[in-house]
């Protein structure tokens, strides 16, 4: 099983680099690769991106917009991987600042 999940997660990675590298093509296709490859991420090892949420804030914030745009199937697999908050716990209410 532990084997599985480092050959998904090694695949997903693959997926985010190579739409990464997609995306900069005349093809705008690699912005989907991108997000299929964190999706498939995000669902395979939690624990690292749980790490990733602590080490950079900036993308831990935008993992919190995410989850309040995102239908809620898919922001409940986002906030399993939160350090903040558990799976049982409702989503945080952030308040927008208001722009002018």
């Amino acid at each position: 099983m532990i084997v599985f999940r480092i050959a998904v997660s090694a695949f997903a990675v693959a997926l985010v680099v190579f739409g990464i590298i997609w995306t900069i093509s005349p093809v705008p296709f690699g912005f989907l690769i991108v997000a299929a490859g964190l999706a498939l991420f995000i669902s395979v090892a939690p624990a690292e991106v749980r790490w990733l949420r602590r080490r950079w804030r900036w993308f831990d914030h935008r993992m919190h917009d995410l989850e309040e745009v995102l239908p809620e199937w898919i922001a409940r697999r986002l906030r399993v991987s939160d350090y903040e908050h558990g799976e049982d716990d409702p989503p945080p209410v952030r308040k927008r600042a208001a722009r002018a």
